[in-house]
């Protein structure tokens, strides 16, 4: 006996889920329904099937095969138009040379085939359809049967008025081959509607078999999950691929589950997935394979397919998630909502009950989403954020996105130049490294390999080398922190924001074409240019040390494991007694050891080469605005009437402090290139190369003779006080408006945001790049001021936005 799968539906009511598969091919419990339906047929002797197909055939061809590993033998008829579903079966005549049954590959049944067709053999029928008992015949065609089975009347999909049985066609039916001879080739056809009304009318046979067992069509969202909870309560006969734990609760192979994790069921867990640290699976959860469940999650009936991102504290509830979703911290799914595939959502956001998302689509961080989100592209396109092109390593940052962003990058900036390419010491962004230096050199760009780096001395090797510029991978290894792409110019600055578009306009677009063969990129290695940088900055931080006849300072510094080889020739250049320590090595806290230790100074080194945090002699951390202003000191000390670059937000003192100097503060934009920019020597400042700034501090300390902790107390008091308000991104332009027509009196600058002056203080708000929120900072010299300045303006951004 032979049979027929009629796979050529497109699902339209289960979309987003069919967007990119067929209806057959949409996963019940980690596998595609069409493999239950094969695994029936196989299980009662029937190997050679036909499979007809029309809509996004190669998905089930791809995935099936010859059908060898599911132990049948498929044969596959496309249409390439819509042929109806006799007209489908008619498309495989050829094959169809005996009895044989059709059944539909996107319902699931464990019917019993073999009494239905040996019902068929007794009644020596030309059809059988078979049929089954349901609570509510709306969306089915109801049949009515005499004593001896046949069929005496059909009607398909009837109103109440009309339904006179709750029996009702399954689309499961057997058939003699002549009954093919009824169907004509090539033109659309259906049994329903044409082939058996006339069976019917000209009394040729119909027969219906009423079997018991279980028997659902997948067709809309709400039975796509009430099948696979029927399938978790047992209520059809089938296999489960995974271990059975306790009733109700399977475990695929290689899952990985965390102690505090908890798996309330019943649930399915698919292959290689991971729940982390308090993620808690309650009733009905289906998570297929090579899911990643963080920290605090909580899932109750809800759907994941393959390759999810769920980020820590996200709560779904009642949601399906198709593939390749990337849903970011504390968000939440309700009951109902459906996402499409590589969709990103954004943190904080909140997905309403039955809300739809097609795939491809990226919601904003902090969205709340009341309607289904259909059309368009991105909900942003915005590649660059502020420290250049960035993501969570594997999930928003992907080899196959680099390569992307390289191949655009290169053609768009840097087509037979030489640039950089350098990364943190890990293994993460030595892969990266490796897909961006190829994707460079297949558009005719040179690349020059600096190897392990941190980005000072990338910038430092770009000017020495007269490079065009370069590619810095920055990551700290830790695995939910952002891995960054920085983007470097000639000088080693951050390219311009002019650059950044025209890189993001062809990364998007596609608009870049690669370098025939012989206008390859060349590739070169010179991973020394970590140590020549600190050779060269030690040298010239001892040159004016020279002239201090001090003794030498004692310091601790902590820093990693894989930066402590670099350093260390660093503070032996200065001549400074250096006591390295690392978090893993020491037993006492740094705030502990450093007066312990008898030294003038903590340094705690963060691995990007660009941060770090002063600790006193006593063992203190000192706040990083002050910190700020020290380091602002300590280069004014040491270049008498230099101008220097200071974001708008840094404290007010700066001018004054530079006045007495004789040097000059320029405010700028919070952007890093514009900082530097206004820096007029030599494209090194102290709030972006910490080894510059500590030999800044040495030098002031050693020049001064006097404690860390009473140099500080010498400064005037002032606060600042930081604060972030949500706001929407489409009405952050409103906020801003609406604040400047509230304080139309009030003096204001406008470099970066908008700056409110009041007497004795001032605050600005900033709309923040990368995120939906305004950034409040008040600054004074009295605390509770700048308490009242946060408080009102936080009051005046919610009214502007209706929610006060």
């Amino acid at each position: 006996m032979k049979a027929v799968i009629m796979a050529g539906g497109k699902g339209t009511r289960l979309r987003p889920l069919t967007c990119h598969l067929p209806k057959p091919m949409v996963p019940l419990l980690g596998r595609p329904c069409m493999a239950y339906i094969i695994e029936l047929l196989q299980n009662h002797g029937i190997q050679d099937i036909a499979v007809t197909m029309q809509y996004k055939p190669d998905v089930i061809r791809d995935y099936f095969g010859n059908g060898q590993g599911f132990g049948v033998n498929l044969h596959y008829f496309e249409e390439t138009s819509p042929l109806g579903t006799a007209g489908s079966v008619k498309h495989a005549h050829e094959f169809l040379d005996d009895t044989f049954i059709v059944i539909s590959g996107d319902a699931l049944t464990d019917f019993d085939l073999k009494q239905a067709l040996a019902f068929h053999k007794e009644k020596q029928a030309k059809a059988t359809l078979i049929l089954t008992r349901v609570s509510h015949p709306l969306e089915y065609g109801v049949v009515i049967t005499n004593e001896e089975g046949q069929i005496t009347r059909f009607l398909e999909k009837p109103s109440w008025g009309e339904v006179f049985s709750d029996t009702v066609n399954t689309g499961i039916y057997i058939l003699e081959p002549e009954m093919l001879d009824r169907i004509p080739l090539g033109q659309e056809f259906d049994f329903s509607q044409q082939f058996f009304p006339a069976l019917l009318e000209e009394n040729q046979g119909l027969y219906g078999y009423i079997s018991s067992g279980y028997w659902t069509d997948i067709g809309n969202l709400q039975q796509y999950r009430q099948t696979q909870f029927d399938m978790l309560d047992g209520k059809v006969k089938l296999d489960i691929h995974g271990t059975q734990i306790r009733p109700g609760v399977y475990i695929a192979d290689d899952v990985e589950t965390s102690a505090t994790a908890r798996v309330i069921g019943p649930a399915f867990i698919g292959k290689g997935s991971k729940l982390e640290d308090e993620v808690e699976i309650g009733e009905y959860c289906i998570i297929g394979q090579n899911n990643r469940l963080s920290k605090g999650s909580r899932l109750t009936r809800s759907v994941l397919w393959d390759h999810n991102h769920i980020a820590e504290h996200n709560e779904l509830a009642g949601s399906t998630l198709t593939s390749r979703i990337i849903c970011k911290e504390a968000s939440y799914l309700g009951d109902g909502s459906v996402v499409g595939n590589h969709v990103v959502i954004g943190a904080k956001s909140r997905i309403e009950s039955n809300v739809k998302i097609w795939p491809h689509k990226q919601i904003r961080d902090k969205t709340r989403l009341h309607t289904s989100y259909i059309w368009g592209d991105h909900a942003t396109k915005t590649l660059f954020k502020t420290s250049g092109v960035s993501g969570i390593p594997n999930l928003d940052l992907t080899p196959e996105l680099v390569a992307k962003f390289a191949t655009a990058y290169g053609a768009t900036l840097a087509p037979g130049k030489t640039l950089m390419v350098s990364c943190a010491p890990h293994t993460f962004t030595r892969l990266l490294k490796r897909t961006l230096t190829a994707s460079l050199q297949s558009v005719g760009t040179h690349v020059i390999d600096l190897g392990d780096c941190f980005a000072p001395a990338s910038s430092f090797a770009i000017r020495h080398l007269g490079a065009a510029g370069g590619i810095h991978l920055e990551w700290s290894g830790k695995e939910n922190d952002a891995c960054s792409l920085l983007c470097l110019d000639a000088e080693g600055l951050p390219i311009p924001k002019s650059a950044e578009r025209k890189v993001e306009n062809n990364f998007w677009q596609e608009d870049y074409g690669r370098a025939s063969m012989n206008q390859i990129g060349s590739y070169k290695e010179e991973a020394h240019w970590l140590q020549t940088y600190i050779h060269a900055l030690a040298q010239e931080i001892a040159y004016e040390r020279d002239y201090l006849s001090v003794s030498p300072l004692r310091v601790v510094i902590e820093a990693s494991s894989w930066l402590q080889p670099f350093i260390v020739p660093f503070f032996e250049k200065l001549g400074l007694e250096a006591i390295h320590v690392t978090s893993t090595s020491r037993q006492d806290p740094l705030h502990v050891f450093i007066p312990l230790s008898g030294a003038s100074l903590g340094l705690r080194l963060h691995d990007d080469g660009r941060t770090m945090q002063l600790l006193t002699e006593k063992g203190e951390l000192v706040d990083s605005d002050l910190q700020t202003v020290f380091l602002y000191l300590c280069y004014l000390h040491s270049r008498p009437g230099a101008t220097i670059g200071a974001p708008v937000s840094a404290p007010q003192l700066l001018e004054s402090m530079a006045e007495g100097l004789g040097g000059k503060i320029v405010r700028t934009k919070e952007w890093s290139r514009a900082i530097m920019e206004a820096t007029q020597e030599a494209r090194i400042h102290p709030l972006f190369d910490s080894l510059f700034a500590i030999g800044l501090v040495i030098l002031h300390l050693e020049r001064t003779g006097i404690p860390l902790s009473d140099l500080l107390a010498l400064f005037p008091s002032f606060h600042l006080l930081r604060e972030r308000v949500d706001c929407p991104w489409n009405s952050k332009g409103e906020v801003m408006r609406s604040m400047m027509e509230r304080t139309k009196d009030v003096p204001v600058d406008l470099i970066d945001g908008i700056k409110f002056y009041h007497e004795n203080g001032s605050v600005l708000l900033l709309p923040d790049a990368d995120d939906p929120v305004f950034q409040l900072v008040a600054q004074s010299a009295d605390p509770e001021l700048a308490e009242r300045l946060v408080h009102s303006y936080r009051g005046h951004i919610l009214n502007a936005l209706g929610y006060a």
